[in-house]
């Protein structure tokens, strides 16, 4: 034997060992830039070397995620500053994800001597990883993670193990009635969730949050979760990711000074999803932009979750910009709070950076020949639908205006009435003759409209494929003398499918339209 041997990288970016060696190998790489560590062993392998860098409180709440805040509490109560304790959990939750694969890691305290710490995570507590602090050649202080030799480790901590289940309070018991211990049982703890981790792909922090897809949230023809579902998620994540100064910024908003607004967003579809499946959506933020970086760019992939497997499903972006309001519907870019400042930037991607930012185009499939386009001038003249929304208080949000995401769901609204004149037969199969799908969607925003005001939504033609449709969606607030306001406009694409598998995942690929909805269009153009 040569014992000759290479590291090789995974796509999921985790390193292999190829050669003469065991089989049973496995290794473990990481580095802080100017320090490199490694372990390598016959148990499945994770490490990982932080420097201690100085955080705020908001700021390590935000790493760490609310999980974890009980577990630095108590590092810190036990003598611990605050930011080797915030590094060494984060170093932990990193070995762990380094040796089981999961991108949601669970942590729980182990045995604690001196300056070393233990942790429990993985599949049922069952793996260890030892943290320590340690002092290297440029005297400046990291804390290393080694995930153990899950028998050695058995032994080492029983002791804490029992201790720490005897110190327990006991568990509830649910003896009778329907909320028996064998109804809870029926339950997945993991479908519910959130977590900020190091993406693997791009090596910066992202927060995950993971949730099941309810019964509303799967209103296409055929069953898969709608265009409309994906944009209100992604205002869910928006929220739901500042939820260490959620309160802060509601305090400001209640003030009627201050708000945020959405500038623009998009969705792409590249999967299909369906009721009671787990999705996660992970969130980035690429830069601050804008005068005083008031501007927010947010990233969301959408991933299906199935135990340990992410299957992607697509993706999402959000410009929003945090504004002063001056009167009704009229407001000013502002710089951001501090605290909100302090929040997101330990989470803001720097500019360039490879492999994070969502794509700006969706994916280029054969939707056939080009059967009619609209002409190129300022009014699009192809006009399908269109129809005046009246608005409420239950249309708005805590900020006063009118939430984004009910700019979709017109789209959905107005492109669904017009579908149901020549389709009326194919919507009421559910699927089965076929549907059209939308495969992206974007929308941007031009000025505010406030609870009361009355919205017309306009659908136009921008180009008529063999196998899909391209619409144009315009917004305009109308006034009581019935003049106009131009809100927004949105882009729509679609591609016309044919009905798969029973919970088939991918898109089935595009087939041609039915000739009776290419001839409801043209003649929706022709005015015939």
């Amino acid at each position: 034997m040569s014992n000759a041997f290479a590291i090789e990288w995974q796509e999921t970016g985790k390193p292999v060992v190829v050669g003469d060696i065991p089989p049973s190998v496995d290794v473990s790489l990481s580095h802080d830039g100017s320090k490199s560590l490694s372990s390598a062993g016959d148990w499945p392998q994770g490490c990982d070397i932080e420097p201690i860098r100085s955080r705020t409180v908001v700021q390590w709440k935000a790493l760490l995620g609310s999980a974890r805040i009980p577990l630095l509490d108590e590092l810190i109560a036990g003598g611990e500053s605050l930011d080797r304790a915030g590094t060494r959990l984060w170093a932990a939750a990193e070995a762990i994800r380094k040796a089981t694969g999961q991108m949601s890691v669970s942590l729980a305290m182990g045995a604690r001597e001196e300056d070393a710490v233990t942790f429990r995570g993985g599949a049922e507590g069952s793996v260890v990883v030892l943290t320590f602090p340690a002092l290297l050649t440029d005297n400046e202080e990291r804390i290393l993670a080694f995930v153990t030799d899950e028998a050695d480790a058995e032994e080492r901590v029983s002791d804490e193990a029992d201790a720490e289940e005897s110190a327990q309070d006991p568990a509830p018991q649910f003896d009778t009635g329907p909320l028996s211990a064998k109804s809870l049982a029926q339950f997945d703890p993991m479908a519910y969730g959130s977590d900020v981790h190091v993406v693997a792909r791009s090596g910066y922090p992202a927060v995950s949050i993971r949730f099941p897809v309810g019964f509303r949230d799967a209103c296409n023809v055929g069953g898969s979760v709608g265009f409309a579902s994906f944009a209100l998620w992604l205002g869910a994540l928006r929220e739901r990711g500042t939820g260490p100064i959620s309160k802060q910024i509601v305090e400001d908003m209640a003030t009627g000074r201050w708000g945020m607004v959405t500038n623009n967003s998009e969705v792409f579809i590249d999967a299909n999803l369906y009721t009671d499946d787990i999705v996660e959506g992970t969130i980035w933020i690429t830069e601050l932009t804008g005068p005083d970086r008031a501007t927010t760019n947010l990233h969301v992939e959408w991933c299906r979750v199935d135990g340990e497997t992410r299957t992607h499903i697509g993706w999402s972006a959000m410009q929003t910009t945090w504004v002063e309001i001056l009167s009704h519907g009229v407001v000013a870019a502002r710089p951001m709070p501090q605290y909100f400042h302090d929040f997101i930037e330990p989470m803001t991607i720097p500019t360039g950076a490879k492999n994070v930012a969502v794509p700006t185009q969706p994916k280029d499939v054969d939707r056939g020949s080009l059967i009619r386009s609209a002409p190129m001038v300022p009014r699009n003249p192809y006009l399908l639908e269109s129809e005046v929304f009246s608005t409420t208080m239950q249309d708005g949000n805590v900020v006063g205006n009118i939430y984004f995401g009910n700019y979709y769901i017109w789209q959905s609204r107005v492109r669904d009435k017009f579908l149901a004149r020549s389709q009326r037969e194919a919507m009421a199969a559910r699927g089965a003759l076929g549907e059209l799908r939308c495969v992206h969607t974007r929308v941007e925003h031009l000025r505010e409209v406030m609870p009361f005001d009355d919205v017309l939504v306009t659908m136009s033609l921008t180009a008529l494929y063999e196998r899909g449709i391209d619409l144009e969606f315009e917004y305009f607030k109308v006034n009581q003398d019935g003049s106009r306001e131009k809100l927004a406009i949105a882009r729509h694409r679609t591609v016309w499918t044919m009905p798969g598998a029973p919970g088939e995942l991918e898109i089935s690929p595009p087939s041609k339209l039915p000739q009776s909805l290419i001839d409801s269009v043209l003649e929706a153009i022709d005015g015939k």
